[in-house]
């Protein structure tokens, strides 16, 4: 096939934080008057990833045999646990969500990977390959991580089950197409790290 391309990640083990106000009432005494106080309490739910790096090994080394007839890995450099505010206060990431923490997590030197406890959409997670950036909730299979680095790859969804880059969830093992592999080799982040044309 040619050259190895070593792809970096850096992966974010995110805890979701949702902040919460509430009013209370107390009595206050002042002098003989008894009067009510209102206050403001801030309280905050987490909602961690369940993900660890074991997990996140086993679930790289399925990504590589997919990437690997290809000669492309995805090597896990970094994992970082991380408090972000949650965006629009969701437990749960959706993709509007994801592109405004995408924003604050752009690829630097290596990919940037973000991990939620759920995201609500129909492939588990989204991907934005301007940024270098994607996300995956912990529900989604190794099959949707592979997915997500496809998109990073400049991949478009296919309409085959049968394709890793079916928008659905594709069996896991799902290969890539013939064309899909030349066009993963050709594409900007490939180049990046290394890919030299075949």
């Amino acid at each position: 096939m040619g050259n190895a391309v070593i792809i970096p990640v850096d992966a974010h083990l995110l805890t979701l934080t949702i902040s919460k106000f509430k009013i209370v009432e107390r009595p206050v005494h002042v002098g003989r008057e008894t009067r009510i106080q209102r206050e403001r309490i801030q309280s905050k739910d987490e909602i961690p990833t369940q993900r660890s790096a074991a997990s996140l090994a086993l679930s790289f080394a399925e990504v590589n045999k997919v990437f690997g007839a290809i000669d492309i890995k995805f090597r896990l450099r970094n994992i970082t646990p991380e408090s972000v505010e949650a965006p629009k206060g969701s437990e749960a990431l959706d993709d509007e969500g994801f592109l405004m923490l995408a924003k604050e997590y752009p690829m630097k030197d290596a990919v940037s990977l973000l991990l939620v406890r759920r995201f609500q959409g129909s492939e588990g997670g989204a991907s934005k390959e301007e940024l270098g950036v994607c996300a995956v909730g912990d529900a989604s299979a190794d099959t949707g991580l592979a997915h997500e680095f496809g998109h990073l790859l400049g991949l478009k969804h296919q309409g085959d089950i049968r394709d890793l880059m079916n928008p659905g969830l594709s069996p896991p093992g799902t290969p890539l197409t013939a064309g899909e592999m030349v066009d993963a080799r050709k594409s900007p982040l490939a180049k990046r790290f290394g890919a030299r044309p075949t």
